[in-house]
């Protein structure tokens, strides 16, 4: 006697009491559920059962000078619960890096002599100052990802520039931080071909891998877990490519203009992810805003300009307003989402800021 099929609804109705952490090992189940577990109707409902918050936070800028940071929610009609990052300590702290799917953010505090490198999760007013990298670098790059819950767990990744380095694009100094050892450790410079160089941005966070944008349009991946640097090529196919999450993968988005002279956007994911092959998701329609910067769901996208952020329903062709700007100021965008249960890293907030360092030097792209 067969085993009977559980109907899909059935399953997405209880999967969606679960905490987000817990949904991923759900979505193996097959690819239905995979599918229907990130369209935007799901994880509103989720959210709402699981007390989460989805949103962004919004770094205003004017002549370089950063001006203020703010929280704004996903839904403007739903209040943002006094999520800020005004409880670390004081200075003029910038975001850098955000593990969006775990709300755990990077902040540098760079007012005094030596700056301050601090890791927090705004939604329980949690902070943990960690040890200055090495001195006498300049940031170009940083990224964070979450790699255990329980205990909590994170590495923070950091792209330099040392004086002594030559002034092009293709050579960098690498650094991996790890909470479990609370130690810095020093990886083989990145050393990029001589026809390329790196595009300076957030990396994108999928799979275990922070990914970047080379100037010849390839993907320059990091593998957080082996130390490992990989290139991609991406589809030949259109302009401009920009690299996005999307259903958990990596994602890029080329543009092009169709036979009736219409603004498009493709969408392509990695087919595995720790393939090489690229399939085609769909086209998105242009509306005339800048840039694709994030999708929160398979639906859904979230558009970038000077003078607004809003959310794109790529179904019903409905824009969603969450951000406008009225002056001349330019905005740094970081999707976040977040619980609000407390994690395991207050016990080392007050530990040394002094470089604890250990260095190996089998680990590089050459």
């Amino acid at each position: 006697m067969s085993s009977p099929v559980l109907n899909q609804d059935i399953i997405q109705e209880v999967l969606s009491y679960f905490p987000a952490s817990k949904i991923g090992k759900f979505r193996l189940l097959n690819k239905e559920c995979n599918k229907r577990s990130y369209e935007s109707w799901f994880l509103n409902l989720n959210f709402h059962r699981t007390n989460y918050i989805s949103g962004y936070f919004l770094e205003r800028y004017e002549r370089g000078y950063k001006l203020d940071t703010s929280f704004v929610h996903e839904r403007r009609d739903l209040e943002n619960k006094g999520v800020s990052i005004d409880f670390l300590p004081q200075g003029e702290g910038k975001i850098k890096a955000c593990d969006a799917s775990h709300g755990i953010l990077l902040c540098v505090n760079d007012t005094g002599i030596i700056p301050e490198y601090i890791v927090c999760k705004p939604t329980t007013k949690q902070y943990q100052i960690i040890p200055n990298p090495k001195v006498g670098r300049c940031d170009k790059s940083l990224g964070i990802m979450v790699t255990g819950l329980n205990p909590f767990r994170y590495k923070v990744f950091r792209l330099s520039k040392s004086p002594g380095m030559n002034r092009s694009l293709r050579t960098f100094a690498c650094e991996v931080f790890d909470s479990d050892s609370f130690m810095w450790k020093r990886l083989k410079n990145l050393r990029l071909p001589r026809t390329d160089g790196l595009i300076f941005s957030n990396p994108v966070q999928a799979s275990g891998f922070l990914n970047w944008r080379s100037r010849n349009n390839k993907v320059i991946r990091f593998c957080l877990k082996t130390e490992t640097w990989s290139l991609l090529h991406t589809p030949n196919v259109g302009l401009f490519p920009e690299l996005v999450r999307y259903e958990g993968k990596l994602g890029v988005i080329r543009h092009w203009i169709n036979n009736n002279q219409e603004d498009v956007h493709g969408l392509w994911v990695l087919k595995s992810s720790f393939g090489k092959s690229w399939i085609k998701v769909k086209d998105i329609k242009s509306i005339g805003v800048d840039h694709i910067v994030w999708i929160p769901s398979n639906d859904v996208v979230m558009l970038s300009s000077w003078d607004r952020v809003c959310l794109y329903n790529i179904n019903t062709e409905k824009l969603n307003f969450i951000h406008t700007n009225k002056d001349f100021a330019s905005y740094v965008c970081f999707p976040f989402c977040s619980d609000y249960e407390k994690v395991d890293m207050d016990e080392r907030r007050n530990a040394p800021t002094n470089a604890n360092w250990s260095t190996r030097s089998n680990v590089g792209h050459k």
